[in-house]
């Protein structure tokens, strides 16, 4: 798998926002050489990145994940299939309550 340019991604970011490195710092709480040393490091942390994605309020994950090439997972379970099964036949019943409402 190749690298993802995720710090080029941060510093994309952080120039279209107007954003250096000491604001950044102060964001996060942390000592501005720990963030200076943080952005020239090739690989970030997963919780670092969420910090920064929150503090910028911009989804960094949202953007990686459109790199990858990998199918999406099912999130629906048995419950959720059940629970969507129901609302369908409840919306049914509500256009069918709306329709007679209509008549009359």
């Amino acid at each position: 798998m190749e690298q993802l340019a995720t710090l080029q991604m941060i510093k994309r970011e952080m120039q279209r926002k107007h954003i250096n490195a000491s604001d950044l710092s102060r964001g996060l709480k942390m000592n501005y050489s720990s963030v200076a040393g943080m952005l020239s490091r090739p690989t970030l942390q997963v919780q670092r990145l969420a910090e920064i994605s929150e503090f910028m309020n911009y989804n960094f994950f949202r953007e990686v994940a459109r790199k990858l090439s990998y199918t999406e997972p099912d999130y629906t379970t048995e419950v959720d299939r059940t629970e969507v099964i129901g609302l369908q036949s409840r919306v049914k019943d509500l256009e069918l309550e709306v329709s007679i409402l209509r008549q009359t």
